[in-house]
């Protein structure tokens, strides 16, 4: 019985690799970019760290004058706050054995063959691709949740996202209920029981959330102001909306949200959903262009290595090397307004997942 052999070898892979190293670097890219222009965020490409100072004037130094008054004085002109980007290292890293690509699997690309005699779709490019894409998604999963820790490996541990960020800035002072910048609003959930037609409490906390921001938030001065939600809550806020109005058919949600912008008085606010904010009744309310995702796909010369490692000479290793990082620019109450509810991550990269070895 003859042998079958492998489709691709380790040279092959290798080869793959380098051949295409300029489009790999710019796969996570793409995947990275959908969401950020979903939600808003600036894509920065950072070799190092990026530094915003943000300056507060003070206010208060003006008052009557009269000849001999005693006068006294404010004691400073402005304060600063810093915003830092400085994006963490990560890799991705998979084994696989290329006796797993035998020429008696049937591969399919939109249902159609791949025809490899012809060189169409050559199968070691779309093996080096799919190991790309994949840790593209793991990082858009991740940039609001994950939190940095080297001592457990996961996309969840890879760098530091939007909301661990926020959470740090809340335990040191910077967002305060006193400040103007947190609010409290409780959970945001569905009409039901005996008051699934009457309640309309999702709505109502909604619009006290927005319309309780600064005026200079809500307003179109120096940006419009963008409200950040996951699916959970507009969906929640849709069906309370509905009460309020006694519809018996369902509104669009473009009416609940037109509907938001006049009750809560800010005429101009864009709303933004993602799935990679997951869910639950985690808000941000800003100014659009607030928050920032940074990655540097230059930390290594070649983005994507194929290595042989093993003892078995059909085994291979993919190692990615990057760079990814968050941040929120401004926290005053100006441009930026959040509440004390916690999301939950959604993981919807790749198709499956395998565990690493023991």
């Amino acid at each position: 019985m003859a042998v079958r052999k492998p489709v691709v070898n380790g040279d092959q892979l290798r080869e793959a690799a380098r051949t295409y190293d300029p489009i790999l670097r710019t796969l996570p890219f793409f995947a990275i970019a959908e969401m950020c222009s979903a939600l808003g965020l600036n894509v920065v490409q950072v070799d190092d760290e990026d530094v915003i100072v943000n300056r507060r004037r003070a206010a208060g130094a003006t008052g009557p004058y009269q000849k001999g008054m005693t006068i006294t004085y404010k004691e400073e002109v402005a304060r600063f706050f810093e915003s830092s980007l400085k994006p963490e290292l990560v890799v991705s890293k998979t084994k696989d054995n290329i006796t797993n690509y035998q020429d008696k699997k049937v591969l399919m690309k939109a249902g159609t063959k791949l025809d490899l005699k012809a060189k169409v779709h050559p199968l070691q490019q779309m093996i080096v691709e799919d190991e790309v894409k994949s840790h593209g998604e793991d990082v858009v999963f991740s940039a609001f949740f994950a939190s940095r820790n080297a001592e457990v490996f996961s996309p969840m541990t890879a760098f530091t996202g939007v909301y661990p960020l926020i959470t740090a800035l809340i335990a040191g002072g910077y967002i305060d209920a006193g400040a103007g910048n947190l609010a409290t609003t409780g959970a945001f959930t569905k009409p039901t029981g005996a008051t699934i037609t009457t309640d309309t409490s999702a709505y109502d906390n909604l619009v006290e959330f927005i319309g309780g921001g600064h005026n200079l938030l809500r307003s179109s001065i120096g940006g419009k102001p963008q409200l950040l939600a996951a699916q959970t809550v507009l969906s929640a806020a849709r069906e309370a909306y509905r009460n309020k109005v006694r519809s018996h058919d369902y509104p669009t949600m473009e009416q609940m949200i037109q509907s938001l912008r006049e009750d809560a008085m800010a005429p101009e606010l864009i709303v933004n959903t993602h799935v990679s904010l997951g869910t639950g009744s985690k808000l941000v309310l800003q100014k659009l262009g607030n928050m920032d995702f940074g990655m540097n796909t230059n930390v290594s010369n070649q983005f994507v290595q194929v290595r042989n490692i093993f003892e078995d000479p059909n085994d291979v290793q993919f190692w990615i090397e990057a760079a990814y990082g968050t941040r929120v620019r401004d926290v005053h109450a100006k441009v930026f307004r959040t509440n004390e509810q916690q999301n939950t991550g959604l993981d919807l990269a790749g198709d499956y997942v395998v565990e690493p070895a023991a």
